[in-house]
C-alpha cells in the first residue's frame, strides 16, 4: 500500500495545523497508513521513498522539493506564501509527478479543506484564515484564535470543536479572557524592544513569545520599514518579521535568510552557536 506523508507548517502556527487537521479529517475516513509531521524552515527532510507526500501550509527550497520529488511518488504542494510560490514556479513542469497549488487569497488551512473535501469550510478554519490573512471580518476571529493557541493542538479536539456549537461559543468566550491578559502581555515587551540592525535595515527588534508576535510586532513596525522578533528554539534562533502597509515586503527580506512568507508576515530561523548557554565568570 502506498503511503501517504503529510508534511505542514509547524511551530504552533494555526493555519499549518488547521491544513493537517483538514487532510486527517479526510484521511480518517480511509483505510490509508498516513504520517504527519510537523515542519519548519531549516529542518531535514525525512526519508519519503515511494511515498505520496502532501506539504500543507508550508514547501521547500526549489532544489530540495526537485530532490524529493525525485524520491517520492506524488508530491502535492498546497500553500498561500508569495515567496515560496516565486522559488518553485515552473517546478511542476520540470518534475511531473508534483502538483502546485498556490493562492495569496486564501489560508493554507483553506486550500487544504477545499482540497480534501467538497463540504463548506468549518467555521473554525474561516476563523483561522481570517486571523491568518488579517483580514478580521468575523466579529469572534481574535477571541476563538486566541483560545485555540491555549488549547492542545489535537485532531480529535479540533474535530470535537468543529461539530459543536456550544463548545465554540465557550470557545469565544475563553478568549475574551486570554485577550485581555494578551493585551497586558503585548505592552510589557513593547516597552522591552530595542532598536536593531537586521538585513541592513534599523528595526524595532523584540525577543517575545510566539503566542503575541503577530498583534506585537504589527505596533512596533508602525513608522519602521518593519519590525522583527525572535525566539530560541532547539538550537535556532526563529524570526518573525512583519511590515505595514508603508514599510518593506518582509518576504523580500526572509528569502535572504532561507525563510519565506507574505509580504507583511514573514519569517526565518538562524543558527545559534553551540556555546549559546555556556556561561562562565
Amino acid at each position: 500500500m502506498n503511503r501517504v506523508r503529510v508534511l505542514y507548517h509547524g511551530g504552533r502556527c494555526l493555519d499549518g495545523f488547521g491544513a493537517a487537521w483538514a487532510a486527517w479529517m479526510h484521511f480518517r475516513t480511509t483505510e490509508t497508513a498516513v504520517d504527519y509531521q510537523a515542519m519548519s524552515h531549516g529542518d531535514p527532510v525525512p526519508e519519503v521513498a515511494g511515498e505520496t507526500v502532501y506539504l500543507l501550509d508550508y514547501c521547500l527550497k526549489r532544489e530540495p522539493l526537485q530532490a524529493l520529488c525525485e524520491s517520492a511518488s506524488r508530491v502535492v504542494v498546497l500553500d498561500h506564501h508569495e515567496s515560496a510560490a516565486k522559488d518553485v514556479a515552473g517546478l511542476d513542469e520540470v518534475c511531473t509527478n508534483l502538483a502546485l497549488h498556490f493562492d495569496m487569497h486564501r489560508s493554507g488551512a483553506v486550500i487544504a479543506w477545499e482540497y480534501f473535501h467538497t463540504e463548506p469550510v468549518p467555521v473554525l478554519l474561516e476563523w483561522i484564515q481570517d486571523r491568518d490573512l488579517w483580514a478580521w471580518q468575523w466579529p469572534e476571529s481574535r477571541d476563538a484564535t486566541a483560545a485555540l493557541m491555549a488549547r492542545p493542538y489535537d485532531f480529535g479536539l479540533w474535530q470535537a470543536l468543529a461539530e459543536d456549537e456550544d463548545a465554540r461559543q465557550t470557545l469565544v468566550s475563553e478568549g475574551a479572557a486570554i485577550n485581555r491578559f494578551r493585551q497586558q502581555m503585548i505592552e510589557h515587551y513593547r516597552k522591552r524592544a530595542v532598536m536593531g540592525t537586521v538585513a541592513g535595515y534599523r528595526v524595532p527588534v523584540v525577543n517575545a513569545p510566539v503566542e503575541i508576535q503577530s498583534e506585537l510586532l504589527g505596533e512596533l513596525a508602525v513608522g519602521h520599514p518593519f519590525a522583527a522578533g525572535y525566539l530560541d528554539r532547539e538550537g535556532r534562533r526563529g524570526w518573525s518579521l512583519r511590515s505595514t502597509a508603508d514599510g518593506l515586503n518582509v518576504a523580500d527580506i526572509a528569502r535572504r535568510f532561507g525563510g519565506g512568507g507574505h509580504p507583511r508576515a514573514a519569517g526565518f530561523s538562524t543558527p545559534l552557536p553551540d556555546d549559546n548557554f555556556s556561561v562562565n565568570p
